[in-house]
Formats: structure tokens, sequence, C-alpha cells
């Protein structure tokens, strides 16, 4: 009986390592399993001594993907589509969109679903699981002397994509990619990924907690009565509504005017003021805070988010006008 409890003594601590740190074969699996995904993205590219950082939010789904870009001052820039056929590039500025052929003009390289692609066909150069993250080189297919071959960190706890850096010929970083918030497989909607809807930036639509719903079923899923605003400036249409299931199922009402957004955001939420301006004007009491406006109408809180295009005057003729 001595002898039998030595041994699982010995064994069994060494078979529960084994499956907990068993971390290259749960990042291939993941690699393989992928058919969806979603992250914020930084990337630097540093090229002849000048060094161009910019953000974006990538959507990759069964061969199409969605890349949303923003510029150093991290205000929206530009949007790429690509359907599955053709590649699609809205220009926010101009807000025009154009079919792009040139396969040049569109960042790939920063796809995960690139790195993938290499994995699979080329193979890896070799791995390495020191310290905190787990690494994989790979050859680039079809690369140039300033993109010859890129390596991948993993995290050892979720398996996830942490940074990618891209090397030219001689070994020196060109491009380096860091990932967040990345989610494996999420239900993405094929909207996404189509040129009509190319124009929407998805940073104003928290899909990840929100649900969106028809104006009907508004009471039924948050147990609120919204109230919309009779006034709107010009050029503003509702694009949706959704509920906020982390935020006691508030209501969130998203007006978009191009890039430009309006945002309403009604709870049941308790509020007391602090750090805001009570101001008041007519029979209406409101409070201030750099370009928020909350109005508590009996007990409902009416949390008014403008931009920068939005005089004051504008935003207290939407709270009047909230029915």
């Amino acid at each position: 009986m001595l002898a039998l409890l030595l041994i699982l003594t010995i064994f069994l601590p060494g078979c529960i390592k084994k499956s907990r740190l068993d971390v290259p074969s749960n990042v291939k699996k993941a690699i393989q399993n992928l058919k969806t995904y979603a992250s914020d993205v930084e990337i630097q590219l540093n090229n002849n001594k000048n060094t161009k950082r910019y953000t974006m939010k990538q959507f990759y789904k069964d061969g199409k993907y969605r890349m949303e870009i923003y510029d150093e001052s991290n205000k929206p820039d530009k949007v790429i589509v690509y359907d599955g056929n053709r590649s699609y590039v809205y220009f926010s500025k101009i807000n025009q969109t154009f079919i792009e052929d040139d396969s040049e003009n569109i960042p790939a390289y920063s796809l995960f679903t690139s790195f993938i692609d290499n994995f699979k066909k080329a193979g890896e150069i070799k791995e390495s699981g020191d310290g905190e993250f787990y690494r994989i080189d790979v050859p680039i297919l079809n690369g140039n002397t300033f993109m010859y071959n890129e390596s991948v960190e993993f995290s050892k706890k979720d398996y996830k994509p942490v940074s990618m850096k891209i090397y030219d010929i001689n070994g020196k970083v060109f491009a380096e990619i860091k990932y967040r918030n990345f989610v494996y497989n999420p239900d993405l909607d094929d909207g996404l990924f189509a040129e009509k809807d190319i124009s929407t930036f998805s940073r104003y639509l928290n899909t990840d907690i929100n649900m969106t719903v028809d104006i009907k079923d508004v009471y039924r899923y948050s147990g609120i009565n919204p109230v919309f605003p009779q006034y709107m400036p010009k050029g503003y249409a509702l694009e949706n509504i959704t509920i906020d299931m982390s935020n006691n199922n508030s209501i969130n009402l998203t007006y978009l005017n191009g890039n430009d957004i309006i945002k309403i955001v009604e709870s049941v939420n308790d509020f007391d003021g602090k750090g805001f301006d009570k101001e008041r004007i007519g029979n209406i009491t409101y409070y201030k805070k750099g370009n928020r406006y909350i109005l508590d109408r009996s007990g409902l809180i009416v949390d008014l988010m403008i931009n920068e295009k939005i005089s004051s005057d504008e935003a207290l003729m939407i709270l009047n006008s909230l029915i």
C-alpha cells in the first residue's frame, strides 16, 4: 500500500504539470480552429529612419476582412473591406468609397490570418517558450527585402496573439503589430464585410456586451420605456438602439452623421451629480461636464454625449425636446 502511494505521489504531479503547460499544442490548436476574429491593433512602421504609428480595429470571417484605421490623433481615417472578391476603401475625410485593386495599398500584412497562412503553407522556422510568451517564427511567402520573415508572440494564459514583428532581409524590425482585446471566433455579422456598410465605424457600436434591438422590443429586454428627442441637428439619424447588459440594461441611442456621433444613454442608475456643474435653463435642471449633459427625468437618467461640432445650444435643444 505504501509503495502504491509513493508511485501516485510521484506520477500525478508530472501529469498535471504537462496538461497545464502544453502551450504549443494549445496555441496551434487555436490557430487551426480559427474561423473568425476581432481585435484592436496598434501598428508601428520603421522605414528609412522614419517611424509611423496608427491604430485600427480588425475583423475577419471566412476569408473576408475589415480594417478600420485611425490616424495618429486617433481620428477615423479610412475603412478597408474585402468581401471575398474585391477590396473597397472608404475615406472618411472626403466621405467617398473607391475600389482598390492594388494589394500593395492594403496593410494585409497586419492581419493575424496572414501569419496563419504563412505558418500553414511554409511551416515554422523555430519556436520558443521562454519567458512570459510563446513565440513562433515563420518565413513570409512571396516576401520581399522589407518583409522577409515574421514572428508572433502568444499569451501562455489564453493562447491569444499579443504581438507580431515583421523583419527585413537583414533581420531589422520593419513593422511591429500589437493586438489588444483579441477574440477568437466571435459571431460577426456579414454586414461588416459589405460595401454598403463600409462608412460606419464600429468603434461606436459596442458589440461585445450590447444587444441590438428594434424600438418595439426595448421595454421587453431592458424594462425601460425609452424617450426619444424630437429635435436632432441636421444630418443626424438614429443608427441603432442597443441595450448594455453590463450597465443595468441601460439603453444606448446612437445617432450618426457620416462619422460624427451623438449618443444618448438612458438608465435607472443613481446619479449624484459629483464632478458635474449643475445648471438650469427654463424648467430644466441638468448637469454638465465637457461634452456630456445629464438630465434626471423623473428617475430616468438621460446621459447626452455630443461631439465637438455640436454647440451647447444644440445640446440643450436636444434635452428640451425629449418626450
